[in-house]
């Protein structure tokens, strides 16, 4: 597995089926999400927001790290790391399941929960526990780049969850739509992993693997926790500022404008961590990755990206059951400033821990969370939730910072990495503006045109011998 022709080509190969099971889940997430933003109100769509924010900061104490540093580990795993890992990992989720358990009628009064939103939060430290069972099978099939059987779970839980969770709120049951969702794709999808990756499961504690996996884990997961700080903290912070229904609208804009990345950005980040761990011997190969890898984010993302904010400009104002989202559209327009921004930021972080530099990170994450910190509380009491919107446009031109300091450690090229994509985006979205009066489907066409040319102009040769990997992986498959 450390032979670099087959990291590359397993990379591929994980790249391809990631993006392809990518489209699939995005296309079940987004009916499913618009059915239920159809059929639910701001205000549940924002209390559902706030549990979530409450399992994201659980999950973030359930691992120091271990799970990552087992996958950036060059050597394989021992019977002891994998014990010693899931043994701390169930130890930190009881624990904490039980306090929040303990805590849950304080929570409750807090944010004036009612009875569908405290049981949904039960339902969550349940699935939190699930959760976590997962973690070592994860691991395993990812250090193997069998990314094809880890894409095949996901797509089962979210039909699962989706299905359920649409077909209860169709049925008018309300936030609580959301309980045997997300009750019914923890089970589901626990079971397929072991059924795909089965381990000897067992409890011991190693000293001497757990200081070997600690050398990566702390500094990785000390950025974590400032992730965990600087968004779900926030989230809980907000909350109490702009109400259930201000987070309901910047959640539907951000959601919006998130799922480009989700599809694409998410996915190839989760082949270029283990690949690119495993190059970490060959710098002109790993600087040449780099390039391809933005590269390859930035040309699918972007438009999808502004597509999203052209569609919805129009579909907002022209189905009546959507009317009450119009709110919503700016917030949505600059968090797709800020997706476009995060291309350029989230996959380039994800390739310094690939070089074990998590130290930088941290750094890099320090400096968002000062900003996140000092700009979101006071615009959100100044101007509500179009306050934390501001700060959203604001805090996202900072995503150059860690751009220039990756180039200066790996020396890639930003010319190759973001050019034409850049270039064909913003094409494309003059074009769209341009014709925006005369209607959605002219708007769609005209502006996607705009951008194929933009790439056809500003790519050339160079384009084609890059996706040529992916065309000779899908020749093979034929």
């Amino acid at each position: 597995m450390n032979d670099l022709a087959t990291v590359k080509s397993r990379a591929v190969r994980g790249m391809v089926t990631l993006t392809g099971g990518g489209v699939i889940l995005t296309l079940i997430s987004g009916i499913g999400v618009l059915l239920l933003t159809t059929y639910l109100g701001p205000k549940e769509f924002g209390l559902y927001g706030l549990v979530m924010s409450i399992i994201v900061i659980l999950g973030y104490f359930s691992d120091i790290g271990l799970a990552a540093s087992l996958i950036q580990k060059k050597e394989a795993p021992t019977t002891s790391d994998l014990r010693t890992t899931f043994t701390i990992q169930q130890g930190l989720v009881l624990s904490l399941v039980s306090i929040t358990a303990l805590l849950s009628p304080l929570i409750k009064n807090y944010y004036n929960l009612g009875d569908s939103e405290f049981w949904l939060l039960i339902a969550l430290l349940i699935s939190f526990i699930l959760s976590s069972l997962k973690s070592i099978p994860s691991v395993m099939l990812e250090r193997e780049l069998r990314f094809d059987k880890i894409m095949l779970v996901r797509i089962v839980e979210t039909l699962i969850f989706n299905i359920t969770a649409v077909g209860m709120a169709i049925s008018g049951f309300g936030v609580a739509s959301y309980i045997p969702a997300v009750l019914g794709q923890g089970i589901i999808g626990l079971i397929l992993l072991y059924i795909f990756k089965p381990w000897s499961i067992g409890l011991a504690f190693s000293k001497e693997s757990l200081k070997k996996l600690l050398k990566f884990g702390v500094p990785y997961q000390t950025n974590s926790l400032l992730a965990v700080v600087k968004d779900q903290f926030m989230n809980l912070f907000l909350w109490k500022i702009i109400g259930a229904s201000g987070m309901g609208y910047l959640s539907w804009g951000i959601y919006y404008s998130q799922q480009p990345q989700r599809l694409i950005m998410d996915n190839a980040s989760r082949v270029a961590f283990p690949a690119l761990s495993r190059m970490q011997d060959h710098l002109q190969e790993f600087a040449r990755s780099t390039e391809r890898l933005l590269m390859f984010v930035c040309l699918v993302i972007f438009p999808m990206v502004i597509g999203i904010g052209l569609a919805w400009s129009h579909l907002a104002y022209l189905v009546p059951k959507w009317f009450k989202w119009q709110p919503a559209l700016v917030p949505l327009y600059i968090a797709c400033f800020g997706a476009i921004m995060s291309c350029v930021s989230t996959p380039v972080m994800g390739i310094l821990y690939a070089l074990g530099k998590a130290k930088i990170n941290t750094g890099l994450m320090i400096m968002w969370l000062v900003l996140e910190w000092l700009l979101k509380p006071v615009l959100a009491v100044k101007f509500g939730f179009m306050g934390v919107a501001y700060a959203v446009g604001i805090i996202s031109i900072f995503s150059i910072v860690p751009l220039l300091v990756a180039k200066k450690i790996i020396g890639f090229s930003l010319v190759r990495s973001l050019l034409t994509a850049s270039a064909s985006a913003g094409l494309m979205l003059v074009v769209g503006l341009l014709v925006h009066s005369f209607g959605i489907v002219v708007t769609l066409v005209m502006s996607s045109m705009g951008y194929i040319i933009g790439v056809m102009a500003f790519g050339g040769k160079e384009l084609l011998l890059d996706v040529k990997p992916f065309y000779d992986h899908f020749r093979k498959k034929l």
